[in-house]
Protein backbone atom coordinates (compact mmCIF):
# COMPACT_ATOMS: atom_id res chain seq x y z
CA UNK A 1 0.00 0.00 0.00
CA UNK A 2 2.80 2.41 0.91
CA UNK A 3 4.58 1.56 -2.34
CA UNK A 4 1.48 2.50 -4.39
CA UNK A 5 1.09 5.80 -2.48
CA UNK A 6 4.73 6.72 -3.10
CA UNK A 7 4.32 5.88 -6.79
CA UNK A 8 1.27 8.18 -7.05
CA UNK A 9 3.16 10.99 -5.30
CA UNK A 10 6.09 10.45 -7.65
CA UNK A 11 3.83 10.75 -10.71
CA UNK A 12 2.19 13.91 -9.32
CA UNK A 13 5.62 15.40 -8.62
CA UNK A 14 6.79 14.67 -12.17
CA UNK A 15 3.64 16.27 -13.62
CA UNK A 16 4.08 19.38 -11.45
CA UNK A 17 7.75 19.62 -12.41
CA UNK A 18 6.87 19.40 -16.12
CA UNK A 19 4.19 22.09 -15.73
CA UNK A 20 6.60 24.32 -13.81
CA UNK A 21 9.27 23.78 -16.45
CA UNK A 22 6.85 24.73 -19.23
CA UNK A 23 5.84 27.91 -17.34
CA UNK A 24 9.48 28.87 -16.79
CA UNK A 25 10.26 28.19 -20.46
CA UNK A 26 7.36 30.38 -21.61
CA UNK A 27 8.45 33.18 -19.26
CA UNK A 28 12.01 33.00 -20.59
CA UNK A 29 10.72 33.09 -24.18
CA UNK A 30 8.57 36.16 -23.46
CA UNK A 31 11.33 37.97 -21.57
CA UNK A 32 14.43 37.15 -23.61
CA UNK A 33 13.28 36.43 -27.19
CA UNK A 34 13.26 39.87 -28.84
CA UNK A 35 10.60 41.39 -31.06
CA UNK A 36 12.35 42.57 -34.21
CA UNK A 37 11.03 45.41 -36.35
CA UNK A 38 11.93 47.09 -39.62
CA UNK A 39 10.53 50.34 -41.00
CA UNK A 40 11.14 51.76 -44.46
CA UNK A 41 9.51 54.95 -45.74
CA UNK A 42 10.07 57.06 -48.84
CA UNK A 43 8.41 60.16 -50.29
CA UNK A 44 9.10 62.22 -53.42
CA UNK A 45 7.21 65.38 -52.55
CA UNK A 46 3.49 64.47 -52.52
CA UNK A 47 1.15 62.06 -50.75
CA UNK A 48 0.67 59.89 -53.83
CA UNK A 49 4.38 59.02 -53.82
CA UNK A 50 4.46 58.17 -50.09
CA UNK A 51 5.39 54.53 -49.41
CA UNK A 52 5.66 52.91 -45.98
CA UNK A 53 6.54 49.34 -45.09
CA UNK A 54 6.60 48.02 -41.50
CA UNK A 55 7.60 44.45 -40.60
CA UNK A 56 7.43 42.95 -37.09
CA UNK A 57 8.61 39.41 -36.30
CA UNK A 58 8.86 37.35 -33.11
CA UNK A 59 10.03 33.88 -32.17
CA UNK A 60 12.11 33.18 -35.31
CA UNK A 61 9.41 34.52 -37.69
CA UNK A 62 6.78 32.18 -36.20
CA UNK A 63 4.68 35.30 -35.65
CA UNK A 64 4.95 37.98 -38.31
CA UNK A 65 3.08 41.17 -39.15
CA UNK A 66 3.41 43.37 -42.23
CA UNK A 67 1.87 46.78 -42.90
CA UNK A 68 2.02 48.46 -46.32
CA UNK A 69 0.93 51.95 -47.34
CA UNK A 70 1.11 52.75 -51.02
CA UNK A 71 -0.91 55.01 -53.35
CA UNK A 72 -3.11 56.16 -50.45
CA UNK A 73 -4.10 52.57 -49.67
CA UNK A 74 -3.40 50.66 -46.45
CA UNK A 75 -2.79 46.92 -46.51
CA UNK A 76 -1.79 44.58 -43.70
CA UNK A 77 -1.01 40.92 -43.21
CA UNK A 78 -0.70 38.92 -39.98
CA UNK A 79 0.62 35.37 -39.68
CA UNK A 80 0.81 33.22 -36.55
CA UNK A 81 2.24 29.80 -37.45
CA UNK A 82 -0.13 28.51 -40.17
CA UNK A 83 -2.95 31.00 -39.42
CA UNK A 84 -3.05 33.99 -41.77
CA UNK A 85 -5.15 37.13 -41.80
CA UNK A 86 -4.88 39.95 -44.34
CA UNK A 87 -6.70 43.04 -45.57
CA UNK A 88 -6.38 45.15 -48.69
CA UNK A 89 -5.37 42.40 -51.12
CA UNK A 90 -6.32 43.46 -54.66
CA UNK A 91 -8.04 40.75 -56.68
CA UNK A 92 -8.04 41.10 -60.46
CA UNK A 93 -11.23 39.94 -62.10
CA UNK A 94 -10.96 38.89 -65.72
CA UNK A 95 -14.07 39.37 -67.86
CA UNK A 96 -14.43 37.03 -70.82
CA UNK A 97 -16.21 38.42 -73.87
CA UNK A 98 -18.68 35.94 -75.31
CA UNK A 99 -19.22 35.69 -79.05
CA UNK A 100 -21.14 33.27 -81.32
CA UNK A 101 -24.87 32.64 -80.94
CA UNK A 102 -25.32 35.67 -78.63
CA UNK A 103 -24.03 37.98 -81.36
CA UNK A 104 -26.39 36.44 -83.90
CA UNK A 105 -29.39 37.02 -81.61
CA UNK A 106 -28.50 40.72 -81.17
CA UNK A 107 -28.33 41.19 -84.97
CA UNK A 108 -31.76 39.54 -85.35
CA UNK A 109 -33.29 41.85 -82.72
CA UNK A 110 -31.90 44.95 -84.47
CA UNK A 111 -33.37 43.74 -87.83
CA UNK A 112 -36.81 43.16 -86.26
CA UNK A 113 -36.75 46.64 -84.67
CA UNK A 114 -35.96 48.22 -88.03
CA UNK A 115 -39.02 46.48 -89.57
CA UNK A 116 -41.32 47.70 -86.79
CA UNK A 117 -40.44 51.39 -87.32
CA UNK A 118 -42.83 52.06 -90.31
CA UNK A 119 -45.71 50.33 -88.46
CA UNK A 120 -45.20 52.73 -85.54
CA UNK A 121 -45.25 55.73 -87.90
CA UNK A 122 -48.70 54.67 -89.31
CA UNK A 123 -50.07 54.38 -85.75
CA UNK A 124 -48.81 57.87 -84.96
CA UNK A 125 -50.60 59.43 -88.02
CA UNK A 126 -53.93 57.78 -87.05
CA UNK A 127 -53.59 58.86 -83.46
CA UNK A 128 -52.97 62.50 -84.54
CA UNK A 129 -56.51 62.96 -85.92
CA UNK A 130 -58.11 61.49 -82.80
CA UNK A 131 -56.05 63.78 -80.56
CA UNK A 132 -57.28 66.91 -82.40
CA UNK A 133 -60.95 66.07 -81.71
CA UNK A 134 -60.19 65.36 -78.03
CA UNK A 135 -58.35 68.73 -77.69
CA UNK A 136 -61.39 70.67 -78.99
CA UNK A 137 -63.68 68.97 -76.46
CA UNK A 138 -61.18 69.68 -73.70
CA UNK A 139 -61.12 73.42 -74.51
CA UNK A 140 -64.94 73.65 -74.25
CA UNK A 141 -64.87 71.99 -70.81
CA UNK A 142 -62.07 74.31 -69.61
CA UNK A 143 -64.17 77.43 -70.45
CA UNK A 144 -67.08 76.13 -68.38
CA UNK A 145 -64.85 75.29 -65.41
CA UNK A 146 -63.15 78.73 -65.48
CA UNK A 147 -66.52 80.48 -64.92
CA UNK A 148 -67.16 78.48 -61.74
CA UNK A 149 -63.61 79.12 -60.50
CA UNK A 150 -63.94 82.94 -60.82
CA UNK A 151 -67.00 82.87 -58.55
CA UNK A 152 -65.22 80.80 -55.91
CA UNK A 153 -62.08 82.97 -55.95
CA UNK A 154 -63.90 85.97 -54.42
CA UNK A 155 -64.92 84.08 -51.27
CA UNK A 156 -61.64 82.19 -50.94
CA UNK A 157 -59.61 85.43 -51.13
CA UNK A 158 -61.18 86.80 -47.93
CA UNK A 159 -60.53 83.54 -46.07
CA UNK A 160 -56.88 83.53 -47.19
CA UNK A 161 -56.30 87.10 -45.88
CA UNK A 162 -57.68 86.12 -42.43
CA UNK A 163 -55.50 83.02 -42.31
CA UNK A 164 -52.39 85.03 -43.31
CA UNK A 165 -52.99 87.49 -40.46
CA UNK A 166 -53.30 84.63 -37.95
CA UNK A 167 -50.14 82.91 -39.19
CA UNK A 168 -48.23 86.24 -39.04
CA UNK A 169 -49.11 86.73 -35.34
CA UNK A 170 -48.16 83.13 -34.58
CA UNK A 171 -44.78 83.54 -36.30
CA UNK A 172 -44.05 86.71 -34.31
CA UNK A 173 -44.87 84.88 -31.05
CA UNK A 174 -42.60 81.95 -32.00
CA UNK A 175 -39.77 84.34 -32.85
CA UNK A 176 -40.06 86.13 -29.47
CA UNK A 177 -40.05 82.79 -27.62
CA UNK A 178 -36.92 81.67 -29.50
CA UNK A 179 -35.14 84.93 -28.63
CA UNK A 180 -36.05 84.50 -24.94
CA UNK A 181 -34.81 80.87 -24.99
CA UNK A 182 -31.54 81.95 -26.63
CA UNK A 183 -30.80 84.53 -23.91
CA UNK A 184 -31.73 82.00 -21.22
CA UNK A 185 -29.17 79.54 -22.64
CA UNK A 186 -26.48 82.22 -22.63
CA UNK A 187 -27.30 83.09 -19.03
CA UNK A 188 -27.25 79.43 -17.89
CA UNK A 189 -23.96 78.78 -19.74
CA UNK A 190 -22.32 81.80 -18.14
CA UNK A 191 -23.47 80.76 -14.68
CA UNK A 192 -22.22 77.18 -15.12
CA UNK A 193 -18.85 78.44 -16.41
CA UNK A 194 -18.56 80.83 -13.45
CA UNK A 195 -19.37 78.04 -10.99
CA UNK A 196 -16.74 75.73 -12.53
CA UNK A 197 -14.04 78.41 -12.29
CA UNK A 198 -15.02 79.08 -8.69
CA UNK A 199 -14.75 75.37 -7.82
CA UNK A 200 -11.34 75.08 -9.51
CA UNK A 201 -10.02 78.07 -7.60
CA UNK A 202 -11.21 76.53 -4.35
CA UNK A 203 -9.52 73.20 -5.20
CA UNK A 204 -6.32 74.80 -6.48
CA UNK A 205 -4.72 74.80 -3.04
CA UNK A 206 -5.28 71.07 -2.63
CA UNK A 207 -3.77 70.34 -6.05
CA UNK A 208 -0.72 72.49 -5.31
CA UNK A 209 -0.17 70.75 -1.96
CA UNK A 210 -0.50 67.33 -3.61
CA UNK A 211 2.02 68.12 -6.38
CA UNK A 212 4.58 69.84 -4.15
CA UNK A 213 4.67 67.03 -1.58
CA UNK A 214 8.19 65.58 -1.17
CA UNK A 215 7.03 61.98 -1.54
CA UNK A 216 5.21 62.77 -4.78
CA UNK A 217 8.20 64.69 -6.12
CA UNK A 218 10.45 61.70 -5.44
CA UNK A 219 8.00 59.37 -7.23
CA UNK A 220 7.87 61.64 -10.28
CA UNK A 221 11.67 61.85 -10.41
CA UNK A 222 11.98 58.06 -10.17
CA UNK A 223 9.40 57.49 -12.94
CA UNK A 224 11.08 60.02 -15.24
CA UNK A 225 14.47 58.37 -14.74
CA UNK A 226 13.14 54.90 -15.47
CA UNK A 227 11.37 56.10 -18.62
CA UNK A 228 14.61 57.70 -19.81
CA UNK A 229 16.47 54.41 -19.32
CA UNK A 230 13.71 52.59 -21.22
CA UNK A 231 14.00 54.99 -24.17
CA UNK A 232 17.75 54.42 -24.30
CA UNK A 233 17.22 50.65 -24.38
CA UNK A 234 14.59 51.00 -27.11
CA UNK A 235 16.95 53.02 -29.30
CA UNK A 236 17.12 51.21 -32.70
CA UNK A 237 20.39 49.60 -33.65
CA UNK A 238 20.16 51.01 -37.19
CA UNK A 239 18.73 54.38 -38.13
CA UNK A 240 19.44 56.10 -41.43
CA UNK A 241 17.45 59.05 -42.71
CA UNK A 242 17.79 61.71 -45.38
CA UNK A 243 14.93 64.21 -45.06
CA UNK A 244 14.29 67.50 -46.83
CA UNK A 245 11.25 69.33 -45.50
CA UNK A 246 9.68 72.77 -45.49
CA UNK A 247 6.33 74.49 -44.89
CA UNK A 248 4.66 77.54 -46.35
CA UNK A 249 5.14 79.36 -43.04
CA UNK A 250 8.85 79.52 -42.05
CA UNK A 251 7.78 79.74 -38.39
CA UNK A 252 6.28 76.24 -38.54
CA UNK A 253 9.45 74.91 -40.17
CA UNK A 254 11.51 76.37 -37.33
CA UNK A 255 9.25 74.83 -34.66
CA UNK A 256 9.48 71.38 -36.27
CA UNK A 257 13.26 71.69 -36.47
CA UNK A 258 13.36 72.65 -32.76
CA UNK A 259 11.25 69.60 -31.91
CA UNK A 260 13.65 67.34 -33.80
CA UNK A 261 16.51 68.95 -31.91
CA UNK A 262 15.13 67.53 -28.66
CA UNK A 263 15.51 64.03 -30.13
CA UNK A 264 19.08 64.70 -31.25
CA UNK A 265 20.72 62.66 -28.40
CA UNK A 266 18.72 59.60 -29.51
CA UNK A 267 19.54 59.97 -33.23
CA UNK A 268 22.52 58.40 -34.96
CA UNK A 269 25.17 60.07 -37.10
CA UNK A 270 23.49 58.81 -40.28
CA UNK A 271 20.45 61.08 -39.88
CA UNK A 272 20.53 64.06 -42.23
CA UNK A 273 17.74 66.65 -41.88
CA UNK A 274 17.72 69.66 -44.24
CA UNK A 275 15.06 72.35 -43.59
CA UNK A 276 13.74 74.62 -46.34
CA UNK A 277 12.43 77.96 -45.09
CA UNK A 278 11.37 79.23 -48.52
CA UNK A 279 9.49 76.36 -50.23
CA UNK A 280 6.90 73.82 -49.22
CA UNK A 281 8.51 70.42 -49.71
CA UNK A 282 8.70 67.00 -48.07
CA UNK A 283 10.88 64.29 -49.53
CA UNK A 284 13.40 61.74 -48.36
CA UNK A 285 13.91 58.19 -47.10
CA UNK A 286 14.00 56.56 -43.66
CA UNK A 287 15.28 53.10 -42.69
CA UNK A 288 14.92 51.81 -39.12
CA UNK A 289 15.84 48.42 -37.69
CA UNK A 290 15.78 47.33 -34.09
CA UNK A 291 14.61 44.86 -31.49
CA UNK A 292 12.76 45.01 -28.18
CA UNK A 293 13.21 42.58 -25.29
CA UNK A 294 10.44 41.88 -22.82
CA UNK A 295 12.72 42.15 -19.80
CA UNK A 296 13.08 45.91 -20.48
CA UNK A 297 9.51 46.43 -19.28
CA UNK A 298 9.91 43.86 -16.48
CA UNK A 299 12.86 45.83 -15.07
CA UNK A 300 10.89 49.08 -15.37
CA UNK A 301 7.91 47.70 -13.45
CA UNK A 302 10.11 46.03 -10.81
CA UNK A 303 12.09 49.23 -10.12
CA UNK A 304 8.93 51.32 -9.83
CA UNK A 305 7.22 48.86 -7.46
CA UNK A 306 10.37 48.53 -5.36
CA UNK A 307 10.44 52.31 -4.77
CA UNK A 308 8.58 53.30 -1.59
CA UNK A 309 7.71 56.80 -2.86
CA UNK A 310 6.02 55.35 -5.93
CA UNK A 311 3.93 52.95 -3.86
CA UNK A 312 2.84 55.73 -1.49
CA UNK A 313 2.02 58.08 -4.36
CA UNK A 314 -0.10 55.39 -6.01
CA UNK A 315 -2.11 54.96 -2.81
CA UNK A 316 -2.55 58.72 -2.45
CA UNK A 317 -3.71 59.08 -6.07
CA UNK A 318 -6.17 56.23 -5.61
CA UNK A 319 -7.72 57.88 -2.52
CA UNK A 320 -7.39 61.47 -3.72
CA UNK A 321 -10.61 63.44 -4.07
CA UNK A 322 -11.07 67.08 -5.03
Amino acid sequence: MLHILLLILKIIGIILAVILGIVVLLMCIVLFVPVRYEVHAACNGNMDSLKIKVTVTWLFHLIRGDIYYKKRKLMWRLRAAWIKRMKGQIKEEIKHEETGPFGMEEERKEHEDAEKIPEKEEGISKGGEESREESQKGQEKSFEESEYKEADEGTSHKEETLEKRKTLFEKIKDLLEKIKAFFRKIKDGFLSFYNKIKMLLEKKDRLVDFITDEIHKGAAKKAAGELLHLLKRLNPRKLTADIHFGFEDPCITGKVLAGLGILYPFLSEHVNVVPDFENRVFEGEIDIKGKVHGYYFFILCFNLLWCKDVRMTYKHIKNFEL
